[in-house]
């Protein structure tokens, strides 16, 4: 093993809201021989290699070379050769691969460790070693809600390894969007919330109008010592393949009234535009901890797009306080069965 071959690379597929994306990660410690950098190195185009020779400090030239490999190793699966392909850049600089729209990349690294990820959508990833939490900068440039999470955590590693997680999933997600530097951080929000019940299963949602017509999702593989974060866009294709169970009468509601089927429910993008902007906001009886109380449209949608049943507010205050939100239960409720 050395030298950035491919058995110096681990891959794994993570399965983001029924996409997959290939995780690939190394140790750049491999690289410190300068045998194995230099014939790493040559492996590499000359666009690559530009980029390992602006940094100044051989860690960082280290790190930006893994990396380098990482791309070569995930476009080599997708049929690729990086010393040929043609790398182009949006507005705020991401690169992608105008002939291969299909396959879509981001790279990071920290510490001794590099990452990329590979995806048929726009994906984003970002590594951070876990160092000493910054409240100070969280205050002034982060929205208040996540000031709160990172504050409720007592100083030392717990608040520390927060603060990074948070600044993981708020990198991958700028990275995702493509907006870079020109979107202020404080201009979207990262919600983690607990899952239902037992407080385990944590969701984790971002408030942004940016780009409000697709959902993001997070992937956190773990590292020890590092917090990853990888986000994922999808354009809810589900919503928009017709549910043929539901009458045209109620697809005309866009609304679905068949539990069974609530993955294949029919919704436009003009609907999903408008849940996102939904002013109803009236005080919600449900009281599990959630950060969509009172937005009753994009309530119903998450119940709905991950089989969560019926939403809490359904039920009567005896019955919602059981957290059992199935069909049966509020059947039961009302009285039916």
């Amino acid at each position: 093993m050395g030298c950035g071959e491919s058995t110096d690379i681990k891959m794994v597929p993570l399965e983001i809201g029924g996409c997959t994306v290939e995780l690939y990660w190394m140790d750049t410690g491999v690289l410190e021989d300068e045998a194995c950098f230099s014939c790493a190195y040559q492996a590499l185009s000359r666009g690559r290699q530009k980029k390992v020779d602006a940094f100044l400090f051989r860690k960082d030239k280290r790190l930006s070379l893994g990396a380098g490999l990482l791309l070569r190793q995930g476009l080599a699966a997708h049929g690729i050769n990086e010393r040929e392909a043609v790398f182009a850049y949006g507005e705020n600089g991401k690169p992608y691969l105008p002939d291969y729209p299909d396959v879509q990349f981001n790279l990071s690294h920290s510490g001794g460790m590099a990452v990329a990820v590979f995806a048929n959508t726009a994906v984003g990833c970002d590594i951070e070693q876990i160092g000493t939490a910054d409240l100070p900068l969280a205050a002034k440039f982060f929205p208040e809600g996540e000031y709160r999470y990172l504050a409720r955590f007592p100083k030392g590693y717990q608040r520390d390894a927060a603060f990074y997680r948070l600044w993981t999933l708020k990198e991958s997600f700028v990275k995702t969007t493509g907006a870079g530097l020109a979107l202020p951080l404080d201009a979207f929000e990262i919600v983690i919330a607990a899952g239902e019940c037992d407080g385990r299963n944590e969701q984790i949602e971002v408030r942004q109008n940016v780009d409000p017509a697709a959902r993001y999702l997070f992937a956190e593989p773990y590292f020890r010592g590092y917090c990853v974060s990888v986000c994922l866009r999808t354009d809810c294709d589900r919503y928009r393949k017709k549910c043929e169970r539901c009458p045209d009468a109620q697809m005309d509601q866009r609304v679905c009234y068949d539990y069974r089927v609530t993955k294949t429910c029919f919704t436009t993008e003009k609907e999903y535009i408008f849940m996102a902007d939904c002013s109803n906001n009236r005080p919600c009886p449900c009281t599990f901890d959630c950060p969509r109380h009172g937005r009753c449209c994009e309530c119903v949608a998450h119940h709905r797009d991950n089989d969560e049943g019926v939403p809490g507010c359904f039920f009567s205050a005896e019955a919602e306080a059981t957290y059992d939100r199935s069909i049966e239960a509020l059947c039961r409720d009302r009285g039916i069965l």
